[in-house]
Order: C-alpha cells, then sequence, then structure tokens
C-alpha cells in the first residue's frame, strides 16, 4: 500500500542523510528492481487467475489478501517491533481511538477494498496493458482531489502537464483494439477510489497529527478491509445474493490452494518492499520505478504476451511515460527548491 505524500512546506531544507553502510548500499541498489519484478508477478498472477477458467472470483481474493496479509503483518509485529514505530515507539506511537479508527482508518480502508476488488474484477474484460494505461492517468484524479483537501496548490506548469496526460490516455482508450465499456468503467471507478484513498492515506501518514508509518498502515488497514468485505458477504448470503460476490467452492479452493498461496505471498512481499523503500528511498524515486514497472509490464503484454496495441495506444502510452517524469521533475525540483534559491535562479 503505497501512500501518497504530501510536500514538505515551502522553503524546507531536505535533511541530511546519515552515512549509510555497505549492507544498506547494496539493498538501495536492488530494492526499484525488486519492486519492480514483484509488483509485475502479482499483476500477472491476479490477471491469470481472474481468468474465466481458473479463479474468477475476485471478491474472495481480495479477503484472502486481507486475512492472510493482516496475519503476516502481525507475526511481524511480534518478531521485528521496529517496523511499526507507530504502534511501538513512545515517542511516535498513535493512539488507536474509535474516533481515530473512524475518522481516519475507516475511509482509507474503504476505499482500498473497493479498488482492490474492481481493479481484479477488470481483468476479466479488459488486457493488462490497457489496464495500466488507464492506471497511468491517475494522477490527474489524485492532483485534483489533492486540491480540494488543500495537499496541493494551483499550479499553471502541473495543470499543463495534466492536461498532456489527459489527451494521452484518451488516445489509448480511443485506440483499444478490443474495448470493453463494462471493463473500462470497473477500472475507472477503482482508478477513483484508489486516488481516494490515497488522499486519506496521506492525511494519515503526512498531515497534521498523529501519524502512521507504512507498516503500521498495512496492519490497520488490512483487518478493517477484510471486515467490510467480509459484512458484503454476509449480507450477500443472508439477504440478497449480490452478483459480484461470488464464491467458489471448497474444491475450487483447494484445487487452487497453491497458487493462491504464492499469490498471497507476493501481495504481503510487495507490502513490505514498498515500506522498506520508502524507508530507505525517496518518495520521488518510488513513482519513478513505478513508472519503469509499467513500461516493463506494458511491453511484457506486447512482445511476451502478444497482447493486441495499436499505435494510436504505443504514442499515447509513450506521452504518458513521458508525463509521469515531467510530472516528478517538476515535483522534486520545481517545488522542494527553498524560496531564497528560487529568487537567485530568477535573477
Amino acid at each position: 500500500m503505497a501512500g501518497y505524500h504530501a510536500e514538505p512546506p515551502e522553503g524546507a531544507q531536505l535533511a541530511p542523510r546519515a552515512r549509510a553502510s555497505v549492507g544498506e548500499m547494496i539493498l538501495c541498489c536492488f530494492l526499484p528492481l525488486m519492486v519492480i519484478v514483484v509488483s509485475t508477478a502479482l499483476i500477472r498472477s491476479n490477471q491469470y487467475l481472474m481468468q474465466k477458467e481458473n479463479f474468477p472470483y475476485p471478491f474472495i481474493l481480495v479477503i484472502l489478501h486481507c486475512i492472510f496479509c493482516s496475519l503476516f503483518a502481525l507475526a511481524l509485529l511480534f518478531i521485528k517491533p521496529s517496523l511499526y514505530p507507530a504502534l511501538t515507539d513512545p515517542d511516535k506511537k498513535v493512539e488507536l481511538s474509535w474516533h481515530y479508527y473512524s475518522n481516519k482508518i475507516l475511509p482509507i480502508a474503504l476505499c482500498f477494498a473497493i479498488s482492490l476488488v474492481l481493479s481484479n474484477m477488470a481483468y476479466k474484460y479488459c488486457s493488462v496493458a490497457f489496464l495500466q494505461m488507464i492506471k497511468e492517468g491517475n494522477i490527474i484524479t489524485i492532483y485534483m482531489m489533492a486540491l480540494v483537501v488543500g495537499l496541493e496548490t494551483y499550479s499553471h506548469t502541473q495543470v499543463s502537464i495534466l492536461i498532456l496526460m489527459l489527451a494521452a490516455t484518451w488516445s489509448c482508450v480511443e485506440g483499444e483494439l478490443n474495448f470493453s465499456f463494462v471493463g473500462f468503467l470497473v477500472q475507472g471507478t477503482a482508478s477513483f477510489c484508489e486516488a481516494a484513498k490515497t488522499i486519506f492515506q496521506a492525511l494519515v501518514l503526512s498531515g497534521k497529527g498523529q501519524k502512521l508509518d507504512p507498516m503500521s498502515t498495512v496492519l490497520v488497514v488490512m483487518p478493517m478491509s477484510g471486515l467490510l468485505l467480509g459484512l458484503v458477504l454476509l449480507f450477500n448470503n443472508l439477504v440478497i445474493e449480490l452478483g459480484f460476490a461470488q464464491q467458489p467452492s471448497f474444491q475450487e479452493l483447494w484445487a487452487w490452494k497453491g497458487f493462491l498461496s504464492l499469490n498471497i505471498l507476493n501481495a504481503f512481499l510487495l507490502n513490505i518492499l514498498i515500506a522498506v523503500f520508502l524507508k530507505y528511498l525517496s518518495p520521488v524515486s518510488y513513482i519513478l520505478t513505478g513508472n519503469i514497472k509499467d513500461i516493463c509490464v506494458v511491453c511484457m503484454s506486447a512482445f511476451l504476451i502478444h497482447e493486441a496495441i495499436s499505435m494510436t495506444q504505443v504514442m499515447g502510452f509513450s506521452m504518458q511515460v513521458l508525463c509521469v517524469f515531467a510530472w516528478t521533475g517538476y515535483k522534486q525540483y520545481g517545488i522542494q527548491v527553498p524560496k531564497d534559491e528560487k529568487a537567485e535562479v530568477k535573477c
């Protein structure tokens, strides 16, 4: 669960890092590659499971992720408490009161659960490459929401980049050879919920007041998401049957137990890698790593999986990638420059 990070106050200097050990330097070199490989593996394994002849139960898959990732995170809390400073460090400890849960954790958990179910459901209708292209446009929704809640300030440069991103995303949609409106609508809703989750998470991780670290967020949000989905499943079984909450038979679960176990471990490993990544590297590095991952996924879809991609989509996706690099560069070097240095540059 990667969070959207609010920018530091204007004029703030970045704190100098302590000298890293050789082990940390090696870890930092391999972290981006590990995140790309593990993230790509999760995308592909989810897409494989969602095929009609395999395990097309996105609702149940997400519930399994929530249950077992919560258990693994709880076990890791006892093994290495230092990974959860917001829960174990007296100076950083967050009071998990009912008010905190209902006002801060519940919105994140709800949006997170919906986005996961819908994003997995979208694999039933659209290719992985097309869905990744749609997800690239998430920064548009995130920026608009961030403006509303005060995490961002209006910038002509950022808006110009986002207009280009919107045009590029639209060309990817127009160029889709096997377009599915249902799939597009499902992924669009998933992206909206993902953007909302990102904003809510930003307020918890980087906003005013008590702050949760990434691993503590996983441990607190995952059980809540699983509980919400469990209540929907209970409603489906006891009140009225919901089409999107289809459930597999015990035989199907048992037949896929090996693949599902690997898929769940893959999801939890990705959560750990993201937390470690944000500890040793910057959020900007994470955004760039995610951008490279998207390139790898789309290229793999085109050249290895042989998914149909039009030339319009190739051009649109290329423009999306350039927009993300431009966006990241501006966020890093255009906003985090202190006022005095900006004045010197203008002179």
